[in-house]
């Protein structure tokens, strides 16, 4: 990884945090036509287009960067909330699960999936779901 396309990565990051979220994904676009294996920026971008309630181009940038970080839990458990938004609970738990596999503890991923599941109807979802 070189310094520019972590640089237009973190210009898109502070950018999101201001959610100037076209903005953001302008300079991830950049930072991934710098380094096209950028796998946070390919994650960054999905986050943009989430927000912008583009669900499905988020799911399509998450499972780019799956393919170059095949076991990042956060990756997994972002594209499981992006599956969920579209109301595919079951495909979103199998992210979720895949995300837990490797960090079984993550408070997060634990709760989203008993919300996916209790959304499934499926009544292991309490020993999931957070206080």
């Amino acid at each position: 990884m070189g310094f520019f396309d972590r640089s237009w990565n973190k210009k898109g990051a502070d950018l999101f945090d201001l959610r100037k979220y076209q903005d953001a994904i302008a300079c991830f676009d950049k930072a991934l036509k710098i380094n096209p294996t950028y796998a946070d920026a390919w994650n960054n971008k999905g986050l943009a287009l989430y927000n912008l309630g583009k669900f499905q181009d988020a799911i399509a940038c998450y499972d780019r960067a799956l393919e170059i970080s095949p076991t990042d839990p956060e990756i997994l458990n972002n594209k499981g909330v992006a599956l969920a938004k579209l109301g595919k609970h079951q495909e979103a738990v199998a992210c979720y699960d895949r995300a837990l596999e490797i960090s079984p503890t993550d408070p997060e991923i634990l709760n989203n999936k008993g919300v996916a599941l209790a959304k499934l109807g499926r009544g292991e979802a309490e020993k999931f779901l957070g206080d």
